[in-house]
């Protein structure tokens, strides 16, 4: 039999860390026009309160959601609607009720759900047969605030907004842990739902739980970078087969403003501007869900999976969203975590680690990336070489105490000292985005120090001639959103927006003097334009140049064996 939980509801409070977002306000009082139902949500059987029922019109952004003790109160505005609007009332382990607006507001507002018969199983999970792995992504040095999230009708309240993302998934495992990062405003609490989705035509579509799982966020006025919130699904025995991919989503229940608190403040989870990814957001239960481009929502689990016999091990260990962990024990001995050193340079302390033994070959990572960015290659080429993976300046591990703005000729001057601090003469340099950027700039400064470089996804100038359009809008939304924010954190983010919009300004002509053998990659969809790639292959005469078909800037991580064979073909010969 299932284990016993105190209750279908169990509620779990922790408390949350947020910062200022004084840039997204929503009105949401009430108008002359605006018309209120109450109501209560009962169990058909027990008459007793069903709590926290959504409760929705099909297609639009009207609705909310019953209280604690069923409670609910719809605010609409009869010119918003049609009397043949249909109105959904929808709850976890309940039979759906249905009903057109006329039928609501001519009939009885008690609505009595009938619950859905209970499947009650124990999960037996063999820690033999199993590996946890994590899916999606909760923690970033770079975030943005999606401004549509803010549309909720001005008569409506919060009650209902839901944000989710979809993350690739192998097609047997056993849910342990929630993962979210969450940045706000201050409150005093804020009542979560999960859910979790099966995937129809890419958009979230039938709820796959059997049971309810929220959960309460004590809120605080502390300001910062979003902070990482864990909730432990164990207690909740979710087992999910037979999928490749869902949908992992949070709701709005309830929100608890602080005494005094008028400002009505739209809430919010934090996305990392990713331009591979799109993220969901609707505004009530039954809106119709939209898609945030260029976001990756800061959601993600921790599972236990099993591998199974028609599974390729492959499928399972390269996935996009996901890093494997032999044992949960060392879970934070990844990648970029893992004993490194650190060297002291001018106003900072730049981390890294290393691997392997041999021809040292020095990793740089991208914008608001780390060394955890190379862990499907750090591996593969530790087998051939000494692997440096290096935290840039005011990235990861590494410390930036210098207020200046940000430059690849600091990076890459903070690239001399560690070289220098450890005594390595001469490197191969692998260079991913602005790591690549730091590569040009380190090479053209000290080019007896490399012996060959590799480029993928780099650029000689900043704007929308060597970058696609849409990254370039990307960036400058999120320096809007950043000016008025105050703390170091997202003043750090800020700097490093900046950087990609005003950098780099490397010299053709200096270009051209450039005699140290390079590999220039790209992916055919790549950020980068290919003529801009095709471009810096034309000024460093010693290079060559592989536009890879079918791929895009994230090819390390997407395709990590065909990257990692191309890298040591090319500095093997």
């Amino acid at each position: 039999m299932q284990k016993n939980i105190p209750s279908r509801y169990a509620t779990i409070k922790f408390f949350l860390v947020i910062t200022l977002a004084p840039f997204i306000f929503i009105n949401t009082g009430v108008h002359a026009q605006d018309r209120q139902v109450s109501g209560k949500t009962i169990n058909a059987h027990t008459l007793l309160p069903v709590p926290f029922v959504s409760i929705g019109l099909r297609g639009k952004a009207i609705g909310t959601v019953s209280d604690s003790l069923g409670q609910y109160r719809l605010s609409y505005r009869p010119d918003e609607t049609s009397k043949t609007d249909s109105l959904i009332f929808s709850a976890i382990g309940f039979q759906t009720a249905r009903m057109n607006i006329e039928q609501f507001i001519n009939g009885n507002k008690i609505i009595s759900l009938k619950e859905l018969p209970l499947n009650l199983k124990t999960v037996e999970i063999n820690a033999g047969q199993r590996k946890i792995k994590s899916y999606g992504r909760w923690s970033a040095n770079l975030v943005f605030f999606p401004a549509m999230y803010k549309n909720i009708p001005r008569f409506s309240d919060e009650k209902g907004r839901e944000q989710a993302t979809i993350l690739k998934i192998d097609p047997d495992v056993y849910l342990r842990t929630l993962n979210f990062g969450i940045n706000r405003r201050h409150f005093k609490k804020i009542k979560f739902r999960l859910n979790v989705y099966g995937i129809k035509n890419g958009i979230p579509e039938q709820s796959l739980l059997g049971k309810d799982v929220v959960f309460d966020v004590s809120g605080s006025s502390e300001q910062g970078m979003p902070k990482v919130q864990t909730i432990d699904l164990r207690p909740y025995q979710i087992e999910i087969k037979g999928r490749k991919e869902i949908a992992i989503s949070l709701s709005i229940l309830e929100l608890e403003s602080l005494p005094g608190d008028t400002s009505r403040q739209a809430f919010f989870i934090p996305s990392f501007p990713s331009p591979l990814r799109s993220s969901l957001y609707r505004i009530k239960s039954e809106a119709t869900w939209q898609k945030v481009s260029s976001s990756h929502l800061l959601i993600g689990l921790e599972v236990s999976t099993r591998k199974t016999k028609n599974m390729k091990e492959e499928e399972q260990e390269e996935n996009l969203d996901g890093i494997t962990q032999v044992d949960p024990e060392i879970s934070g001995a990844l990648y970029g975590n893992n004993n490194g050193k650190r060297i002291k340079v001018a106003n900072g302390e730049i981390y890294y680690e290393s691997y392997g033994k041999g021809t040292p070959l020095i990793l740089l990572h991208g914008n608001s990336e780390s060394i955890n960015s190379f862990r499907n290659q750090i591996a593969s080429l530790a087998e051939h070489y000494q692997v440096i993976a290096i935290d840039t300046r005011g990235h990861g591990n590494s410390i930036n105490r210098d207020t200046m703005a940000y430059s690849y000729r600091l990076f890459a001057d903070d690239l001399k000292a560690v070289m220098d601090s450890i005594n390595i003469k001469k490197a191969n340099v692998l260079g991913w985005s602005d790591g690549g950027n730091t590569a040009i700039e380190f090479a053209l400064k000290h080019p007896g120090k490399i012996n060959k470089m590799v480029l993928m996804g780099a650029n000689i100038f900043p704007g929308s001639r060597a970058i696609k359009e849409d990254i370039v809008r990307m960036f400058e939304k999120r320096r809007d959103s950043l000016m008025n924010l105050q703390d170091a954190a997202s003043n750090n983010q800020l700097r490093l927006t900046q950087l990609v919009l005003r950098e780099p300004r490397i010299n053709e002509d200096e270009l051209n003097k450039t005699n140290i053998p390079t590999l220039i990659l790209a992916g055919e969809s790549d950020v980068i334009k290919s003529e801009h790639t095709l471009l810096i292959h034309s000024h460093i005469k010693s290079s060559s140049v592989q536009i890879v078909k079918g791929e895009d800037h994230y090819l390390p991580l997407k395709n990590p064996k065909l990257f990692n064979q191309i890298v040591l073909d090319f500095l093997s010969h």
